[in-house]
């Protein structure tokens, strides 16, 4: 057998074993919202729970607000849970955001551990400037949200806002498997499209303004 043949399959191999696998477990993120404009600073965590492919997001911000979903990662597809005047909606979205998109990484040299993580950093380059960012290659960045194809799963950095920006730090991390109960909208929650959804908003809306 040609030489090449055994240096082709000596690379598929390693490809194949360096790649990153699903992953499995939970990621606790502490959260800092800065807003120029009001001049605000709130706080608060992001808690992720992946099962392969099914991923519940979870913000929980000092200010009362938040924020649950429940996304299908390879159907790109995603429950938005919401709660209105007592009334509990899972929301289908599709999600429909472009692939060019994505920002420009550029990877720098050295490394550091986070939690346990080997960590490399790299330069976001995006229209408000340049920022760094630290990752991690042992859990695919797709389970992250915000920063579309980062070079691996983001554990320190900011993320550009409308009126500031959002610093997150990956504070824990585990890979027991969660409940499947998480993927799963609770009985409370009525599940509309999101065309469905916001013409019932919109009714109940001119219903409140006839009132």
């Amino acid at each position: 057998m040609p030489k090449y043949i055994f240096l082709f399959l000596f690379c598929a191999l390693v490809q194949i074993y360096s790649a990153q696998k699903p992953f499995i477990g939970s990621l606790e993120y502490h959260l800092i919202s800065v807003d120029f404009i009001s001049k605000d600073t709130t706080e608060g965590k992001l808690f992720i729970y992946a099962l392969d492919s099914m991923v519940r997001y979870s913000y929980l911000m000092t200010d009362g607000k938040k924020q649950e979903s429940i996304h299908h990662l390879k159907r790109k597809k995603l429950l938005s849970l919401i709660e209105l005047d007592g009334q509990f909606f899972a929301v289908q979205i599709v999600d429909s955001l472009p692939e060019n998109s994505k920002l420009d990484y550029k990877a720098k040299r050295g490394k550091t551990i986070v939690n346990g993580l080997i960590c490399k950093e790299a330069i976001i380059e995006n229209t408000q400037g340049t920022t760094p960012l630290l990752y991690t290659k042992k859990i695919a960045s797709r389970y992250f949200v915000g920063l579309k194809g980062a070079p691996g799963l983001p554990v320190k950095g900011q993320i550009p806002t409308d009126n500031g920006y959002m610093a997150f730090e990956l504070r824990n991390w585990n890979e027991r498997t969660p409940p499947i109960q998480l993927f799963i909208p609770d009985k409370k929650y009525k599940v509309l499209s999101l065309e469905v959804f916001l013409e019932q908003l919109q009714t109940q809306n001119k219903n409140a303004t006839q009132d």
